[in-house]
């Protein structure tokens, strides 16, 4: 079993301003100090099948109640394997802060997070390729229609990384993504810039908004607008677009009511990618369905895993080369009242001392070739790599140093 570290002050009482937990969405920062309780348990079916975790989260919220809490939260990480232990707990003390007032009160030395001592490749080019080549005969033989696979690039500093320092820069250069911070096993902290929604539950009411289907930035105007126009028409990222946005509609449509579905995807812009995106609202049947039981209704999605699901997760623990782990997963918050937002953990990284371990995957379909497949998760490590004013080339094997 994991061994959890999460710090143990008292956050605001001690006078502490760096979180242990942060989650930013929609212009504000949730910031959670200090644990009161931990709720390590492996959240996969037989967790929520037999009452096991509604049972501890709901004992572990009426004791903050007692406590003259009022409406205290959940907040963590769930990992891409349900079946492997969370990391969720219960903070003393949170608040939720104006993102702009975030920013502007970090200090001027966190533009520059860390100055880097070296990056390593963990998978080599030809092992990626040759794993997407594998994924493509699966496609002829097997009943395989998607499989997400991803690859890490480690990056050591000169010294240690500092979680607060990452998440203003990231607060800094991605304004609209889901910012987090989150303390996860082994003293590692999860940190990245999302731009992907799982869900949001409020009262009533339910989003998700699943990304499939990329291409990069350009500088400029006209070229974006091709590369856009590009995306929209691609039957390839259609397709895997496709699968994303139907298993979200099945699992939810379980819940809800009603469930609005757009005919045709958008395209959304992050500062580094364009994605197809689908927004899908809802009305749920059932108003006391948390936002954490209907995460886990739809996780691991297409968008992260493949489909069909059991399948392709075999498929990745196969082809991969690695443990995943926390990238894939979801993080985010929940209140009392089962309110809350859970966002996939992607242009993310892992923080340990003096090193970081970055993802970046891509979706595979019938219609992916092996080399734009590594060109896109290149185009997406530029999310984190662009903290430490590092590019990415997308059709070299590595990164250089910008100048």
């Amino acid at each position: 079993m994991d061994v959890l570290y999460l710090p143990g002050g008292d956050g605001l009482a001690d006078g502490r301003t760096d979180p242990d937990f942060a989650f930013a969405s929609r212009g504000r920062v949730l910031k959670a100090f200090g644990v009161d309780e931990r709720l390590d348990v492996a959240l996969d079916d037989a967790a929520f099948a037999d009452g096991r975790w509604d049972a501890a989260v709901d004992r572990a919220f009426r004791k903050r109640t007692a406590q003259g809490v009022d409406n205290p939260i959940l907040v963590g990480a769930v990992p891409f394997d349900c079946r492997r232990q969370a990391s969720l707990f219960i903070p003393r003390h949170h608040v939720f802060e104006d993102a702009g007032r975030t920013v502007a009160a970090a200090p001027t030395g966190d533009a520059a997070p860390a100055d880097l001592a070296g990056m390593e490749e963990t998978v080599c080019r030809s092992s990626f390729e040759g794993a997407v080549d594998h994924a493509l005969a699966l496609f002829r033989d097997t009943p395989l229609k998607k499989v997400v696979l991803s690859r890490p690039l480690d990056v050591e500093a000169k010294e240690r990384f500092v979680p607060g320092r990452l998440l203003s820069a990231l607060l800094r250069q991605n304004p609209g993504a889901y910012v987090f911070t989150v303390p996860v096993a082994y003293g590692q902290t999860l940190v990245g810039a999302s731009p992907e929604l799982l869900l949001r539950k409020t009262g009533r009411g339910v989003v998700s908004n699943p990304l499939a289907g990329s291409a990069p930035r350009s500088p400029s105007a006209e070229v974006e607008r091709q590369r856009a126009a590009a995306l929209l028409a691609s039957r390839k990222d259609r397709t895997e677009h496709g699968y994303v946005v139907d298993a979200v509609r099945d699992a939810l449509s379980a819940h809800c009511d009603d469930l609005a579905v757009p005919d045709e995807p958008s395209v959304i812009r992050t500062p580094t990618m364009l994605h197809l995106s689908t927004e899908l609202t809802g009305t749920l049947a059932d108003p006391s369905m948390s936002s954490l039981r209907l995460a886990h209704a739809l996780h691991p999605t297409p968008a992260i895993c493949g489909t069909p699901t059991v399948l392709a997760r075999d498929v990745i623990a196969r082809l991969e080369g690695y443990a995943r782990n926390w990238y894939g997963g979801m993080v985010g918050w929940m209140d009392s009242r089962g309110n809350g937002e859970w966002a996939l953990a992607i242009r993310c990284g892992l923080v340990h001392g003096r090193r970081l371990r970055l993802y970046a995957g891509a979706g595979i379909v019938a219609d992916s070739t092996p080399a734009a497949e590594w060109e896109e998760t290149a185009a997406k490590l530029a999310t984190m790599l662009n903290l430490f004013g590092v590019r990415t080339h997308l059709s070299a094997t590595a990164v250089e140093m910008a100048s």
